[in-house]
């Protein structure tokens, strides 16, 4: 029987996503000079969704070695990747703190299932790859922090998604079995995190997403949710038959 249901937030419960994969094009395209447009970054974010925040840094640095080397000549690859980082995040809190900007990316129907499960006395849990600070002003923006019984961050944890390491501490704190928990995630990462640590997931899938979620394999196709207005009649359905 399902006791509690955790959510990711970046992707799933706000399009935050997509603000990062901008923050992070705008980045490398002024540490490069242009070399490296948003375009080329944001069409290949994708791979990134769901993981650390070094893990993002790490894989675009990767991707990018050659032009940012050269625009930062004499930075070691540890000093690019801060620099990285800096640039990124001077962005992205101004995208934060936009709060009209913000609230048009809220994942509307995915915070309707929040709010629904919670008012059924589900247990409520955000289990987020975010940083602490960037966490808490979303949550607070979306005013659901009073509907939440634990909230887990990046700083909760060593190893970040893939690894199960944040679900498992979720279901230690909750004092339930895998089984009795459902994770509604959005990236192919949070995913297999979730399936490692034992419990049922729902991947609801968004553009930056989707392809890797559907080319993955790892869901039954009716556990994966492409249009966010069947989210709540599908999770609720599986949590009756699952009684």
């Amino acid at each position: 029987m399902i006791r509690a249901i955790i959510f990711d937030l970046d992707g799933t419960l706000v399009h935050t996503e997509i603000l990062k994969a901008e923050s992070y094009a705008q980045a490398i395209q002024i540490l490069t000079k242009g070399s490296v447009s948003q375009k080329m970054v944001l069409d290949s974010f994708g791979k990134y969704v769901g993981l650390s925040r070094a893990g993002v840094v790490n894989g675009l640095f990767e991707e990018y070695k050659k032009p940012l080397s050269e625009h930062l000549d004499g930075l070691d690859s540890e000093a690019v990747q801060e620099r990285i980082i800096t640039s990124r995040l001077a962005i992205y809190h101004q995208m934060l703190n936009d709060k009209t900007l913000l609230s048009s990316h809220f994942c509307k129907y995915n915070l309707e299932l929040l709010r629904s499960v919670h008012k059924d006395n589900f247990k409520t849990v955000v289990a987020t790859m975010s940083h602490r600070f960037e966490a808490d002003m979303v949550i607070e923006a979306m005013g659901i922090r009073g509907k939440l019984d634990i909230i887990l961050t990046s700083v909760d944890i060593v190893q970040g998604k893939p690894h199960p390491e944040i679900y498992l501490k979720v279901k230690e704190m909750l004092k339930m079995e895998p089984e009795e928990c459902l994770v509604i995630e959005d990236s192919l990462h949070g995913i297999k995190a979730g399936l490692a640590a034992g419990m049922n997931v729902f991947a609801v899938t968004n553009p930056l997403t989707r392809s890797e979620v559907h080319a993955a394999n790892v869901l039954a196709p009716s556990f994966i949710i492409d249009d966010p207005k069947e989210l709540i009649h599908r999770v609720y359905q599986f949590i009756e038959e699952s009684r």
